[in-house]
This record gives C-alpha cells, sequence and structure tokens, in this order.
C-alpha cells in the first residue's frame, strides 16, 4: 500500500457499526479441486498472492467519527474447514485481517467481512489464489478477467471507493430520493443457536435453468428472484393471518462494474428490491411478470446512479458525518433496521456465469458461493453458475428449511431436476 491507511468505502461504513454474531457480514466462495489440497503450498500461494492486493491486507481501527482500516504487517494463516460457515471474523482468532483461507479435502474457501470488498472482488481474490496454488502444484496456468496477474503493477483504481467517486459526479443530476417500501414480512420461526448456521446446496442444469427461464421470457435472476417471492408469500399465508399480512421484498445486489467502468476492489455493488403485495391472488406467471418490469425499470442507469447518490448524500448529512463513533454504534443498528434489513425478506444474489482458463478449469470441478446469517430474515441465497451447472446455495439460522422446501419443489413441478446437498438440519 502506498497509504499505511484507507478510509472504508461508502458501503462498508455501517459494516463495522452492525455486525454481532448474528450479523456476521461474512459471504463465503468456494472452489473445488480435482486433488487434494496441500496446506503448505495454499499458505505460500496466499502469502504470494496478497502481495497484488495490498488493499486486503488491512486490518480495521477505531476512529473518533469512523472506523477505518490500517496497514497489517501480521503473518497470514490458512484454517482448516471445520466450523460452520460464514460465522463471524474475530480480530483476534485471525491475526487481525478481516478474510479467512480455509481448506478442506479438495476444497479451498475464502471468507470475506463485506468491509473489505463484495462478491465479484472476493471471488477474484479466490481464483487468484487457486491459479497460484495450481502453480506451485506443477501445473502450466493462465490468467483471465476473473484472474489478476500477480506480475502485474497494482492499479490505483483498484483502490477507489466507486460508490463516492462517482456519486460525487452525478450529485446535481440525479439527486431524486428513491422511495423504499419500509415494514415488510420476516419469517417468525425462532433462531437457533449463534453457533450454528445451516447450509443447503443444489445442483441444476444450467442450460435446462436458462431454457425454462427463457419460457416466460425472463433471465434466471428474474426467474429465482420470482420463485424466492411466491415462497415467501407462501410462508406468510401460513403464519400471519391475513389482516396483517405485509409487502415481501427480496433484496437483489447489482454489479455495478461494469455499468460504470470501474475497477475496484472494493464494494461496488448496489441493490434493487423487486416486490408483490399480500392477499392477492397470483401466478407465478403474475410475479414473473412484476418481477421482470421492476428489473427493467429499477436497473436502469439513471436510477442506479440516483440510488448511489441518495446512499452518498446520507453518508454525507452532517448528523451522520459529525456524529461521534460511540454513539454512531448505538444509533446505527436502529437506522439499519428501519431503512436496511426492515426493506426486504430476504436475498438472492447471483454472481453470473463464471468462466475460468481452459488449464484452470481442468482442475476446478465447482465454484459455491453463500452469504451469511441474517437475524431478521433467517434464510438467504446465493448463486453461482460454473461450465454447465448452476448452483443454488441457501444459509439459514432457524430450524425448518421452509424457503428451501417450497423453492426447490416450485423448481421440480416446473421441470427443473434438482440435486440437493444436505449440509445439515432435515432433510427436504
Amino acid at each position: 500500500m502506498k497509504e499505511t491507511w484507507m478510509k472504508l468505502d461508502n458501503a462498508a461504513k455501517i459494516y463495522p457499526l452492525i455486525e454481532s454474531d448474528f450479523i456476521t457480514a461474512v459471504f463465503r466462495f468456494s472452489v473445488t479441486l480435482d486433488m487434494k489440497i496441500n496446506k503448505n503450498n495454499l499458505l505460500n500461494a496466499l502469502n504470494t498472492v496478497i502481495k497484488r492486493f495490498p488493499y486486503y491486507r488491512v486490518t480495521l481501527k477505531t476512529g473518533l467519527f469512523w472506523y477505518y482500516l490500517e496497514e497489517n504487517n501480521q503473518d497470514l494463516e490458512i484454517y482448516e474447514d471445520i466450523n460452520y460457515p460464514c460465522r463471524r471474523i474475530i480480530k483476534a482468532e485471525n491475526n487481525g485481517y478481516l478474510f479467512r483461507v480455509l481448506y478442506i479435502n479438495n476444497k479451498i474457501s475464502v471468507e470475506f467481512n463485506h468491509i473489505l470488498a463484495d462478491g465479484t472482488a472476493c471471488l477474484i481474490f479466490l481464483n487468484t489464489i487457486v491459479y497460484e496454488y495450481l502453480k506451485l502444484e506443477g501445473f502450466n496456468v493462465s490468467i483471465n478477467e476473473w484472474i489478476k496477474d500477480i506480475e502485474s503493477v497494482v492499479d490505483k483504481k483498484e483502490f477507489e471507493d466507486s460508490h463516492s467517486v462517482i456519486g460525487k459526479k452525478h450529485i446535481k443530476t440525479h439527486y431524486n430520493k428513491v422511495n423504499i417500501i419500509k415494514g415488510v414480512f420476516h419469517m417468525k420461526d425462532r433462531l437457533i443457536s449463534r453457533e450454528k448456521y445451516i447450509a443447503i446446496s443444489s445442483i441444476i442444469n444450467s442450460n435446462l435453468l436458462y431454457t425454462t427461464a427463457k419460457k416466460y421470457n425472463c433471465s434466471i435472476t428474474v426467474f429465482l428472484t420470482a420463485i424466492y417471492l411466491e415462497s415467501l408469500l407462501e410462508i406468510q399465508e401460513e403464519q400471519v393471518k391475513k389482516k396483517k399480512r405485509k409487502t415481501v421484498a427480496v433484496q437483489v445486489p447489482i454489479n455495478m462494474r461494469k455499468r460504470l467502468d470501474s475497477k475496484s476492489m472494493r464494494n461496488f455493488s448496489l441493490y434493487i428490491l423487486p416486490y408483490i403485495k399480500p392477499n392477492i391472488e397470483y401466478t407465478l406467471e403474475n410475479i414473473i411478470e412484476c418481477v421482470n418490469q421492476y428489473f427493467i425499470e429499477k436497473t436502469d442507469i439513471n436510477n442506479l446512479l440516483s440510488l448511489m447518490v441518495q446512499n452518498l448524500m446520507t453518508e454525507k448529512s452532517p448528523f451522520v458525518r459529525l456524529l461521534p463513533l460511540k454513539l454512531k454504534t448505538i444509533v446505527t443498528p436502529i437506522i439499519y433496521k428501519s431503512v436496511g434489513v426492515d426493506t426486504y425478506s430476504g436475498t438472492l444474489s447471483n454472481i453470473g456465469m463464471i468462466k475460468l482458463p481452459d488449464s484452470i478449469e481442468e482442475h476446478v470441478k465447482r465454484i459455491d458461493f453463500m452469504l451469511g446469517p441474517c437475524p431478521l430474515t433467517k434464510c438467504s441465497c446465493a448463486v453461482s453458475g460454473y461450465k454447465d451447472k448452476i448452483y443454488i446455495s441457501f444459509g439459514r439460522n432457524i430450524k425448518e428449511a421452509r424457503v428451501e422446501k417450497k423453492f426447490f419443489r416450485k423448481l421440480v413441478k416446473l421441470g427443473v431436476e434438482v440435486q440437493v446437498e444436505n449440509q445439515g438440519g432435515e432433510n427436504i
């Protein structure tokens, strides 16, 4: 790092103020290889790769008004993957780092605290580790856009807080209030132990899922979001009396790098919130039509820029900016519930289709994605595509697989064969 410290990006600032054992702010990517992992080579690969990603060789520090990131020269470690996924990253247990690299059998995983970056950036970091690991194993491998050239000079734009840089350019043209729906439905189930997080993954033929979505004239993301919404709507009907039912909404992240030509390796995603109203007789076709239209409107670049400017102006308001950090830690969780998690009933994040060089693909069997726990939504969905497969992973902190059961059964009913891998909890 040219500087020994840097500010948190616009999206990252909230996470140190809200994270806990229940809101870990952690997500995970995993790559499964065709060989058993050599611990020493994995550690050597990490130590080599981190030099190309100096913005991740940091630790979180406490300032007067905000947290900030400072260069971390502590030793890096790797860990055997024996605990539940996406658990909180404790600085004292991780030499101060905000990410952890794990291994088990033939699988390598990286878990990131959202303070560092979003899913796209994390996946590039993991893929680069896999690239270097395969080199150390004696294989001749190459890179593409999903992998950083570890010999290349670090581009200063990779450090950029693109939310703020681009948002400032559009304050005058896109300072429009973006309305959001609050007070949405959340499942009523009790949380299980904070020391447990139940994961369920599935494997689907990508061509079959794509063809099925096309029958409804929509993308895979719209199709899966609609099924998620329909599942949540049915759960609300089972748990809540008609007069007390609320809107059901799903949070969907949008990667902004390609939309706005950013090289940032920090957080640069925005979120849209497709929703449906309660107590209306919907067919799946109706829901897909609503979601598809919502995506068209809300992913319009002008709407996204307005959302970015609104987020920036919230951060820059005198009340937020000048409030001492000790008071922020008290006030922010309340605000987060009101204008954050209280606006969505669940999350569906689709990283899209991942393409690696042929020299690496012959050794990589699959790539999985998982989101961390949230005590209000209680269940989240992450989607990754690799080769001819789509991998859909749910994580939950309640006993019953309510969403997963409905979600996968709906897919099967629509003719999409689903291979479910149960990693704890009840069978579905």
